[in-house]
């Protein structure tokens, strides 16, 4: 605090942010000198900070540098909102006419001695989005303030307001967790919390200000109010009431009133008057209220209160310090601050939060999709991932964290730090959020929740502890919402082979001599070898089954594992296999609908006899495109594609063949001389003897399994990429949001650069880049795609080089010099007349051949 000359005390929003560091919660004092003084701190927000008046009184320099008189011992409040240069002070203390007011009236109000916000919805339907973010950006303040959050039912719409609208935002607030201080169900020192129950209170008070020259009976009819309404648009003025009844004879008032003719009280707005507010989000803003609005309603002549007039009553009573609500009432502060000047009530402070919109930019609303909490609740929303998506609509602590625990949005959360910009809505990012938080919970903490949606859903027809945990445990990873664990177990205790087996992916496997494998299984679950039953080493036995399995059958990895999921799933993804065949196992237990493995077996013995055609033809089709439609110019790409796909044994068989057949031939001079030879360490060198820089990158075959929209940037996606990295998929920004419909990057494969150094984009974290082909004047812009049965996580092979496998030195391009290399190699990747990816015009391919763009040819990748 800086002293003036003449002893007064001079209060600065800069002085004051730099105090609020250092000065916490009640039980804290401002010193200030000279003269040495300890003002008593009651209490202090992110925008505000209350302190005691000394005895003496004090002087204080305000935002204007209009010198304020404080009272003697006096509670004030200097308000330090959005773009203030210097400090606002409020009274924290009622003015004596309001407490004369009060008195006379006999009306109780609360003491405003703590920062109390509130929350008051309308009670004509559910609880949306935009309420409970409203809600929570409430409970929020409050609760770091060590303030009271109140709840409020704003239930003055007689005509749509409903007990059971009321019922649903209580349980919904409960859901979520928003517990309020006072109100409904809970009482406080307001007493009634319902507007519906405090007409008398809004009837003394029009009356009085009609007493006091506020307010005036208006005796227009509806008729009357129609006709000037239509003049008014006819003229092309403003449609506002033209005070007819404002000055009216006092004489012609009486005998209308001593008549018995039915009026309404209306807010006599001053002449020339100007209402400014210093809203937290959105800084200075001021009305000319004649401009604005003519004199307005407080009363209906059926004596039902109009909404601005009990809101501001309510404020005023309730002790409301902090008002934060939705931008869309926001004209509506103009007259309530009015009534709150007239009666000497304080103003509170505004917060008036940007709105919610829909992905096409649109306000949110039904047609985007669930809007209610009680919608995202049935869907399998957790209240802890809602609240910290709906914090994150307008907020953010400066940081680029996402995921927030509830005291971390306590503790981190300041309305000072909203934004006036709109929110959209992304339902996508709010799964992801929805999946971090469930995937963080304690197994005990998701088991009810998952059973409580399996048995409303009639996956389960009753709960069974062992079943549910053993459940739990299998599908808790692969879950974005609760419900999805329903759907993963009824896939789990379906068997859909024939389904499946009509699917492009299960080609290849059924092509793979499937029948002799499936025969083997059969033989097995006939010989009793295969573990069926349930037991603590189920999960061990069953590995050690397939493992002797694989060695029978001279199978391993994928060829091996593929086939047993879908001869004993029926599926081709989805949880472990063993876990999923103890689920069998187990489902009698909780009267779950299921196919038991004797039927397994049997439809699976039954599909290899009844489709022995398909599975031939699937074989043939495998054999052909692999070697008979292969042209000659091709042929020894294709076959450094196939041999990269065998294990090392199978290779070295393979060479030495090769190797027999090349003397045969005529020996090495036979052979075209290679264009590139490996170095001792394995890595491939150019003719120079340089190590080729295109070998450095890992480039490889990714499966996009998420995509949504930045938070931040509206020509950036944020991908889930499967790249084969055994921690899962990575986190993946591409600039294609302009070029791509979001919903065809779904579940698309696409071609990575894996090794480049991660970095931050708008303030989230990329770890790869996205390849794609695009023209000269970047106006068009192409996934570069690999083919059809291309493995997710499998690298490129470059004609003449083999598999592009950079050594460990290169797993991340971090130096300088390593982070040129792709400025070196992009120059030289181009699309060919033919479409296709090639490095220095030799091709790129993957196991199931060339990667393209949809229509680019000619043209460059990047």
């Amino acid at each position: 605090l800086k002293a003036r000359e003449d002893e007064d005390i001079m209060v600065t929003a800069a002085a004051m942010l730099a105090m609020r560091k250092k000065a916490g919660a009640a039980g804290n004092f401002l010193l200030c000198s000279p003269p040495l003084l300890l003002l008593p701190v009651l209490m202090m927000s992110s925008s505000s900070l209350a302190f005691r008046a000394p005895t003496g009184g004090l002087s204080l320099l305000g935002s204007k540098s209009a010198v304020q008189k404080l009272a003697p011992g006096g509670p004030m409040r200097l308000g330090l909102g959005r773009e203030r240069k210097g400090g606002r002070l409020q009274s924290l203390q009622m003015s004596a006419s309001a407490v004369d007011v009060l008195k006379e009236l006999g009306i109780d109000r609360v003491h405003r001695d703590v920062p109390r916000l509130r929350f008051a919805p309308s009670p004509t339907g559910s609880l949306h989005v935009g309420g409970a973010r409203t809600a929570l950006y409430n409970y929020l303040m409050a609760k770091k303030l060590g303030g009271k959050f109140v709840l409020r039912i704003e239930d003055t719409d007689l005509a749509r307001s409903t007990k059971e609208s009321e019922n649903s935002m209580i349980a919904d607030l409960k859901w979520l967790g928003l517990d309020w201080d006072e109100g409904p169900y809970v009482g406080g020192p307001a007493n009634l919390y319902r507007q519906s129950e405090r007409n008398d209170i809004y009837v003394k008070m029009a009356k009085k200000l009609w007493d006091m020259g506020f307010a005036y009976p208006c005796f227009c009819t509806e008729e009357e109010l129609e006709e000037k309404r239509k003049a008014a648009e006819q003229d092309g003025s403003k449609v506002a009431y033209d005070g007819t009844w404002r000055d009216a004879d006092p004489a012609e008032v009486k005998r209308r009133l001593d008549a018995g003719d039915p009026y309404t009280i209306r807010f006599k707005v001053p002449k020339g008057k100007v209402v400014t507010i210093h809203d937290i989000v959105r800084g200075r803003i001021s009305w000319d209220v004649e401009a604005t609005l003519g004199d307005f309603i407080l009363l209906r002549s059926n004596g039902v209160p109009v909404y601005n007039f009990c809101v501001a009553v309510d404020d005023a009573l309730m002790g409301i310090t902090t008002v934060a609500r939705a931008e869309e009432h926001l004209t509506n502060t103009i007259r309530q601050v009015l009534v709150l000047e007239a009666l000497g009530f304080n103003i509170p402070e505004y917060a008036h939060c940007s709105l919610i919109l829909g992905e096409d930019r649109s306000k949110l609303s039904k047609r985007h999709g669930a809007t209610s909490c009680n919608q995202f609740r049935e869907q399998g929303f957790l209240p802890d991932a809602m609240i910290n998506y709906l914090a994150l609509l307008g907020w953010n602590d400066g940081t680029d964290k996402d995921i927030y625990s509830r005291e971390e949005l306590i503790a981190s959360f300041d309305l000072n730090r909203v934004t006036p910009s709109p929110a959209m809505f992304d339902m996508q990012k709010l799964k992801w959020i929805n999946g971090q938080h469930l995937r963080a919970m304690k197994k005990e903490e998701f088991l009810p929740l998952m059973a409580e949606a399996m048995m409303r859903e009639k996956v389960i027809g009753h709960a069974d502890e062992e079943f549910l945990d053993h459940v739990a445990g299998m599908v808790q990873e692969k879950c974005d919402l609760v419900n999805d664990a329903s759907s993963i177990l009824q896939t789990v205790l379906d068997f859909q082979l024939e389904e499946t087996s009509k699917t492009e992916e299960a080609k290849e496997i059924l092509g793979d001599d499937f029948k002799a494998l499936a025969d083997k299984i059969i033989e097995e679950f006939n010989s009793n070898a295969i573990p069926t039953n349930p037991s603590p080493t189920f999960s061990d036995d069953f590995k050690q089954w397939v493992n002797k399995l694989g060695k029978s059958t001279g199978r391993k990895g994928k060829k091996l594992f593929m086939p047993v999921r879908l001869a004993l799933t029926g599926n081709l993804a989805g949880p472990d296999i063993g876990a999923q065949i103890m689920t069998v196992g187990m489902a009698e237990r909780v009267q779950a609908k299921h196919v038991d493995m004797k039927t397994r077996i049997e439809m699976l013995k039954k599909f290899v006899n009844d489709n022995a055609e398909m599975i031939s033809s699937a074989a043939a089709s495998i054999e052909t495109s692999s070697s008979k439609s292969v042209s000659d110019d091709m042929l020894s790409q294709k076959i450094i594609e196939t041999i990269a796909r065998l294990a090392p044994p199978q290779q070295r068989i393979v060479l030495q063949q090769a190797e027999s057949l090349l003397k045969e031939a005529g020996g090495a001079d036979a052979a075209q001389a290679p264009a590139a030879r490996p170095s001792s360490d394995g890595r491939v060198l150019d003719r120079s003897g340089n190590v080729e820089p295109v070998t450095r990158l890992d480039i490889r075959v990714g499966k996009i399994v998420s995509c949504e929209k930045h938070p931040d940037a509206d020509a950036l996606y944020l991908e889930q990429i499967d790249v084969g990295d055994a921690e899962g998929p990575r986190q993946v920004i591409s600039g294609l949001a302009n070029f791509i419909p979001l919903e065809e990057m779904q579940g698309r494969l696409v071609t990575v650069l894996c090794n480049l150094k991660p970095v931050k984009m708008r303030g989230i974290m990329s770890s790869g880049m996205v390849l794609c082909g695009s023209n000269e004047e970047h106006t068009k812009v192409e996934l570069l795609e690999p083919p059809e049965g291309a493995v997710p996580g499998e690298h490129l092979m470059l004609e003449s080089f083999g598999v592009m496998k950079p050594t460990p030195e290169d797993a991340v391009l971090k130096s300088k010099s390593q982070q040129g290399v792709w400025k070196m190699v992009a120059p030289d990747m181009k699309l060919n007349s033919k479409g296709e990816a090639t490095y220095n015009g030799k091709k790129f391919t993957t196991s199931s051949g060339a990667l393209t763009c949809k229509s680019l040819k000619d043209c460059n990748i990047g």
